[in-house]
């Protein structure tokens, strides 16, 4: 698996031959590449599916010889879309996690988890960090599907002491 090409096949079959070089941001890869002696060149990804895979590949093929801005930790309370753009590299950035929705950013960020590239997970962090500084609790439960398990008495309580 040095050279050349390596063909993934995600949970749904689908088979992607990718040019080895890109696989380099991933953690994994570079593991199953250092310890692989065959000279095996199909790698079964039963956490990720095609969808997934074809947006990671994407992923990688841009971000082969650069690496990523560093997103700024805690993340800043501005939320306006120029912001945004303005932490990532590069309007690709901006537009390739601007494309999906939350749903699809956050199977994503779970495939990117799996396959250990830090910094596909840093931007669609970014994104859904972005995606709740708008919100207000109510929404952010809504559009997350977090479910409160508070009493009202406890939230009551709660509301004596507000945040801002």
């Amino acid at each position: 698996m040095e050279s050349g090409e390596v063909k993934l096949k995600s949970s749904d079959g689908k088979i992607f031959e990718v040019p080895i070089d890109i696989l380099q941001k991933s953690k994994l890869f570079t593991d199953i590449n250092q310890n692989d002696e065959d000279e095996e060149n199909e790698i079964e990804l039963k956490e990720v599916d095609g969808k997934n895979l074809e947006r990671i590949i994407e992923y990688l093929k841009h971000y082969k010889d650069i690496e990523p801005k560093e997103i700024p930790k805690p993340f800043p309370e501005r939320t306006d879309d120029a912001f945004l753009r303005s932490i990532l590299n590069d309007d690709w950035t901006f537009d390739y996690i601007q494309s999906m929705t939350l749903e699809e950013a956050i199977n994503l960020i779970n495939a990117a988890n799996y396959l250990q590239i830090d910094g596909l997970i840093n931007i669609l962090a970014a994104k859904l960090a972005h995606e709740m500084c708008n919100c207000d609790v109510e929404e952010q439960r809504r559009k997350f599907g977090i479910e409160c398990d508070m009493t009202e008495e406890e939230i009551a309580e709660n509301d004596k002491y507000p945040l801002d």
